[in-house]
């Protein structure tokens, strides 16, 4: 897979290294001769290791929260529409993050990617969420499906930072 952008100065192309998708730059001098290239990785596909990447980065920021209850309390205390909001403004500001440092100059063609990676954020975070909430048997979903679902919300709002900032960190 090659996909060009030239210039008089330089050249870029897009190819699959390893298995990888890579933007190669390479420059040139005033007489067109190349004098260096740059390989940049393009983070445009979701690999395995960007799942569990995804997965480690929102289970360390959840397992210290699922075992405070302060926590507990909140998902019991606070209003559903704040939960609602908290919600909200996690996927706008998730969703600005991968567009931003994935896909901002890179989104036509990879708009199905770009899909999948956000999906992919909010079900692996929410996951490891209610898994670890599930092993300390603070997971009461047939008792108070309300409060258990507001709950997985509150900790998977800084969860999401931690598993988008871990997927971008390669």
């Amino acid at each position: 897979m090659t996909k060009e952008k030239n210039s008089p100065r330089q050249k870029t192309e897009v190819h699959r290294i390893n298995g990888y998708l890579k933007e190669v730059v390479t420059f040139f001098d005033s007489t067109g001769k190349p004098i260096s290239n740059i390989i940049n990785p393009l983070m445009v596909e979701l690999k395995p290791r960007d799942v569990l990447q995804l997965f480690v980065g929102a289970f360390l920021i959840a397992a210290p929260l699922c075992f405070t209850e302060e926590v507990w309390n909140l998902s019991v205390s606070l209003k559903n529409m704040k939960v609602y909001y908290l919600a909200l403004v996690s996927f706008v500001v998730t969703t600005l993050f991968i567009y931003f440092n994935f896909y901002r100059s890179r989104l036509r063609g990879n708009i199905i990617n770009f899909i999948k990676r956000i999906i992919a954020t909010y079900v692996i975070t929410a996951s490891s969420v209610v898994l670890l909430l599930f092993l300390i048997d603070k997971f009461p979903i047939r008792e108070a499906p309300i409060i258990t679902i507001k709950r997985v919300i509150i900790i998977s709002f800084p969860a999401l930072f931690g598993a988008v900032l871990s997927d971008y960190l390669k």
